[in-house]
């Protein structure tokens, strides 16, 4: 369960780390980016030239089609983390993005953050309880001496709920780890998809998300929060080992990542909201559009979890008739 939450935080922390940045860095951030998608492109192109599909970088890809076939939808896990060696992602993945019309993340991260005082409203108390008060002694002196380590002063947070001083948590232990957030294939896809002016559709807003981490009880922040203690110092190797194992395309490594419940004592409610309810209601949405059957192609792009935790996007989909066919 450590490894899950590890995985699935880190887009959020993406978006929440971009809406406390100025202006001038974020226009300095998107202008590299843009020279990077150029400079990937370029090379993509020839990796695809020199190698087949299933030689290039990332796995997990899906195709389902409407009833009449007209409409084509692709379906891309993705991981929330990355480096420069991530890209060019393989010739299928790419092919696959370049044929559609509309891509659908889960959300718009270059427009749809919010503003650092609507995020601080999800992320502080509503009246005068504190961190401290709230974590068991031992969890919060392990906590502070993590933060102590890295220059912080826990104190100074105390009007922060568990589930904003995980995210802090997770970004400290990125840091230590061969990959980060800001080189993420959400974001990779999100750029090129700016860049090529192709139509965007999220499927969630970064309001929800926001609203799923702040609407935990305090019981399930509080666990989540000692889990991701408990695992910090194991928290690089485990994301590297979970970035590793996304480029190969294993399935079952990925899968034993998501499903290891028995490492951290977090109750039912934490994967029905950050997981089950999600898929459910994602998978709806797909299910209009390809009912909609506008003959258009479609490529979807989220976290991997999505289409192999259960119930998965991919198995909500096989209930409703669809054929989903693992491509890559």
């Amino acid at each position: 369960m450590k490894k899950l939450l590890l995985a699935l935080s880190i887009f959020l922390l993406v978006g929440l780390l971009g809406a406390c940045s100025g202006d001038e860095d974020a226009s300095e951030t998107e202008k590299e980016e843009e020279e990077s998608v150029t400079e990937e492109d370029q090379t993509s192109e020839e990796a695809a030239e020199e190698e087949g599909s299933g030689e290039g970088n990332g796995g997990f890809l899906w195709k389902v089609e409407s009833e009449s076939g007209d409409t084509e939808m692709y379906l891309q896990g993705t991981i929330h983390l990355g480096n420069d060696d991530f890209y060019p992602l393989d010739p299928a993945i790419e092919d696959a993005y370049d044929s559609a019309d509309v891509v659908l993340p889960e959300f718009n991260l270059l427009e749809e953050t919010p503003s650092q005082e609507e995020m601080l409203e999800y992320a502080t108390y509503e009246d005068d309880t504190t961190l401290e008060e709230e974590l068991p002694e031992d969890t919060y002196a392990d906590l502070a001496s993590i933060f102590e380590e890295n220059g912080l002063d826990l104190e100074s947070m105390n009007e922060f709920q568990p589930w904003f001083v995980e995210t802090m948590l997770l970004e400290l232990v990125t840091t230590t780890s061969d990959v980060d957030s800001q080189s993420a294939v959400d974001l990779y896809f999100l750029e090129k998809a700016t860049e090529d002016e192709k139509e965007i559709v999220s499927l969630e807003s970064a309001e929800e998300q926001f609203e799923i981490l702040s609407g935990y009880s305090m019981e399930t922040q509080i666990q989540t929060l000692e889990a991701a203690v408990d695992g910090y110092e194991d928290g690089p190797e485990e994301m590297e080992a979970l970035a590793e194992a996304w480029l190969e395309g294993d399935m079952e490594t990925m899968e034993n990542m998501s499903n290891d419940e028995e490492e951290a004592e977090i109750n039912d409610e934490y994967m029905e909201e950050l997981n089950d309810k999600r898929n459910i209601n994602m998978a709806n949405s797909l299910d209009d559009i390809l009912q909609e059957d506008s003959g258009q192609n479609y490529f979807v792009f989220v976290g991997t979890a999505h289409f192999t935790v259960e119930p998965s996007i991919v198995t909500e989909l096989e209930d409703k008739g669809y054929q989903v066919e693992h491509i890559y």
